[in-house]
């Protein structure tokens, strides 16, 4: 029978010294990853648009840097970090196989954090150090990428257990990181050479690869490891996982190239992968699930609908005769707010104190969290498919950037009371 209770009583959920050992780099990936989100991610998305709804004033530099920037960490700050930090964790358990050595995955980290803060340069065109500061960002970023892609394709490479489908999402993940950081590095050669923002025509590019390759296809991967445990979903054949994650890299390809039909085949690759996650599909317990399980399965439903929703608004703008106003900044938010938010704030609260060894969230915070990520992504797609500038639409994405910022609030403090209770069992 699955085992229902995976992740509930996390304490023993991963050997203790492994949790003694490890605990340091998955707290700091954890901090830096909530920190970024409270700073330069939600805290700016919800600057912006109050600035833009109710006239809160920006700086001098205007309002494209400072999107440029917020969107940029939200994908490599935010979830970046913390799709590394769990990586570095659970990708050895499921193949089976050694830690990847401590110093590696410190100096991804470095790379990567310092090369997001050098970004911020692109806020001051008159800054004399502005060119190196970004060319050594970029750099950074580009390194600290291909460094992560090198240690969990060794990762993968190695151990006892038997390969299986999910791990092509995975490892193509991993590879897609790197291709991302190099067209964000490529986007920001402009501003480089001296222009006050960077290019807007890589910048797209490099939130596709990011979005899509970098951390959707990862989050997938896990899914379809973390699902039959967490939600008793029956595991999907082999041949619905590959067919899934074909069609969404060629879909992914195909958007980065600006390839016409690039959205069908990334609808028709979403389906095929909600699929095989299986949230939607009658479990494989034998007894009815418990209360964590029902929640966690809730995230699992709104994550899986809301990617789906998102590839759904870009096939319809693309088969539409006539345009879709804000199509593809409402299926981008229904992407990173309603799809990687509800996963990160609902299976991270499973997560977070399985692989810290600490007490588990609070049931009501989780579901506060949901509520608040689902209703603010709600809000957003339904302001920007109404692609109106009236008072309803301008208090609607008031009130969507501030249920986000709650949200991370929730979860941010959540975290913070299993990782003082972990800290609390190594004393």
């Amino acid at each position: 029978m699955v085992n229902m209770q995976s992740g509930l009583r996390t304490r023993a959920a991963l050997p203790m010294a492994d949790q003694r050992r490890e605990l340091p780099l998955t707290l700091l990936f954890l901090a830096a990853s909530v920190l970024v989100a409270a700073t330069a991610g939600f805290a700016l998305g919800a600057w912006l648009l109050l600035s833009s709804s109710l006239g809160l004033p920006l700086p001098s530099g205007g309002w494209a840097p400072l999107v440029q920037l917020h969107g940029h960490a939200q994908l490599v700050g935010f979830a970046g970090l913390l799709v590394m930090g769990i990586g570095y964790r659970v990708f050895p358990r499921f193949r089976g196989a050694a830690a990847p050595a401590a110093r590696l995955v410190l100096l991804s980290f470095a790379l990567v954090a310092i090369g997001l803060a050098l970004r911020s340069a692109l806020l001051w065109p008159d800054l004399g150090a502005r060119p190196l500061l970004l060319l050594l960002s970029g750099t950074l970023e580009v390194a600290g990428a291909a460094l992560y892609a090198g240690i969990v394709l060794d990762v993968l490479s190695r151990g006892e257990n038997e390969h299986r489908p999910d791990e092509a999402l995975i490892a193509l993940g991993a590879l897609w990181y790197p291709v991302g950081a190099t067209w964000a590095f490529v986007a920001l050669l402009p501003a480089i050479l001296g222009a006050p923002t960077a290019d807007a025509v890589a910048t797209e590019a490099s939130v596709a690869v990011l979005l899509l390759g970098f951390i959707a296809s990862n989050v997938a991967g896990v899914s379809l490891r973390v699902a039959p445990a967490f939600i008793a979903a029956p595991p999907a054949s082999a041949r619905v996982i590959v067919a899934g994650a074909g069609l969404w890299y060629l879909g992914i390809l195909a958007t980065t190239l600006r390839v016409g039909g690039a959205p069908v085949a990334l609808l028709a690759g979403a389906l095929l992968l909600a699929f095989a996650v299986g949230p939607f599909r009658a479990t494989g317990a034998r007894q009815p699930l418990p209360a964590h399980a029902r929640l966690t399965r809730f995230a699992f439903r709104a994550s899986y609908a809301w990617l789906v929703l998102g590839v759904a608004i870009l096939a319809a703008a693309w088969l539409s005769p006539w345009p879709i106003a804000g199509a593809t900044t409402a299926a981008r938010h229904a992407l990173a707010l309603g799809f990687l938010m509800s996963i990160i704030f609902g299976v991270g609260a499973r997560l977070v104190p399985a692989l810290t060894g600490g007490v588990a969230f609070l049931a009501p915070a989780v579901w506060a969290a949901l509520a608040l990520t689902n209703a603010a992504a709600a809000l957003r797609v339904a302001s920007e498919l109404a692609g109106r500038g009236d008072g309803v639409t301008s208090v609607a994405l008031a009130m969507s950037g501030l249920f986000a910022y709650a949200a991370l609030a929730v979860f941010a403090v959540s975290a913070a009371r299993t990782v003082r209770s972990a800290l609390r069992g190594f004393a």
